[in-house]
């Protein structure tokens, strides 16, 4: 298990990319962002740049505003999935659950 964090990027360092490429991408400020999903944006700067752990229902809050599943903030595009990972939606419960349980074990 170890050896697998090692080389694994934290789930923490993967949704602070993805948040910040997609809130970009969409052409949001952080203020704009705090907006639409009802947060301060002393909460969202804070949780991008690492400084602020999200709960779960401030990351569902965030993904409602992007218009993007949950499942996009953790996405890892690093790491070499089979494309059978992305096919199921279990499969994707299955791998949520892993990154937030990774996330939460490493605090």
């Amino acid at each position: 298990m170890l050896d697998t964090l090692i080389y694994m990027r934290l789930a923490k360092e993967i949704f602070i990319e993805n948040l910040k490429a997609i809130r970009t991408e969409q052409g949001l400020t952080q203020a704009r962002l705090s907006e639409l999903a009802d947060l301060s944006p002393s909460i969202v700067g804070d949780i991008e740049t690492g400084r602020r752990n999200p709960t779960l229902t401030t990351i569902e809050k965030i993904a409602l505003a992007l218009n993007v599943p949950v499942h996009q903030l953790f996405y890892d595009a690093q790491e070499d999935l089979p494309p059978s990972a992305l096919d199921s939606k279990e499969e994707l419960r299955i791998l949520i659950h892993q990154l937030i349980d990774k996330a939460l074990n490493m605090n």
